[in-house]
């Protein structure tokens, strides 16, 4: 019993010395301050938003351009016909096709000298704080999605440290923000001024609760539109000039 006793304790210190060797073995591969500090995409993410979210402004208010060309100046700012008739008795015709396209396609022209800036600020911090890093070639996409910006960097990355790598293929950078929503219904609402000549925004606001139109009726059948979201705040604002009728028509 006594030997079976002992041999019982050898085992287990044998065990215990394994354990520990085994741990010492691995501990430098998993070491916490690859895992804690090297974070790439909360690095593009801090970066790229301030810009991001003041571009996707800006291109709201002027009616998704950065400088319009066919607008209409309204309180200090220029802001685009998206649906547009210089006669009478005419239906307007669209200025902007495939509105949501466009509108990202101008917020990827914007920000690539800053996506690109912030691509290499991010190489240098991490160099300064002895990683060594490898980046392919900087790529990057903008598209919309309810709710949000989405900024897609297709550029693959290597960082390494202490003998440990992570390997990154892309980073996706979101923004909050219902500019798809409001694009959407933009879209809608300027086709029925094409169709029609005028649009009901009462049945928008009914059927999207968040909603808020602001139509503001000038001079010579120009029409500003402004929609909101009441709950974000977010907006997008355009004009049109559709179905005019000619100054005294209809008057004795």
């Amino acid at each position: 019993m006594n030997k079976r006793g002992q041999m019982a304790i050898f085992i287990i210190v044998a065990l215990v010395i394994i354990g520990i060797i085994l741990a010492v073995y691995y501990y430098p591969r998993i070491s916490p301050v690859i895992t804690t500090e090297a974070q790439p995409m909360q690095y593009l993410q801090d970066c790229i938003s301030p810009q991001a979210t003041s571009t996707i402004e800006l291109l709201a208010q002027q009616g998704g351009d950065e400088n319009p060309t066919g607008f209409i100046t309204y309180n200090g700012t220029k802001v685009k016909y998206l649906c547009y008739s210089s006669e009478y008795y005419k239906t307007c015709v669209i200025q902007q096709p495939l509105l949501m396209s466009h509108f990202s396609d101008e917020v990827s022209r914007i920000l690539t000298p800053k996506l690109n800036s912030c691509a290499q600020t991010m190489k240098d911090y991490y160099t300064s704080r002895g990683y060594s890093i490898t980046m392919g070639e900087i790529k990057s996409t903008v598209t919309l999605a309810p709710g949000k910006v989405r900024i897609i960097y297709s550029t693959p990355m290597t960082l390494t440290k202490n003998d440990v790598t992570r390997k990154f293929d892309k980073f996706d950078v979101e923004i909050n923000s219902q500019i798809y929503d409001l694009l959407s219904i933009a879209t809608s609402v300027v086709d029925y001024e094409a169709t029609y000549g005028d649009s009901e925004t009462t049945t928008y606001m009914q059927y999207y609760p968040n909603l808020r139109i602001d139509k503001i009726k000038l001079e010579d059948g120009v029409k500003i539109y402004k929609l909101t979201d009441v709950t974000t705040e977010d907006s997008f604002t355009f004009a049109t000039r559709s179905l005019v009728w000619p100054p005294g028509y209809g008057l004795i």
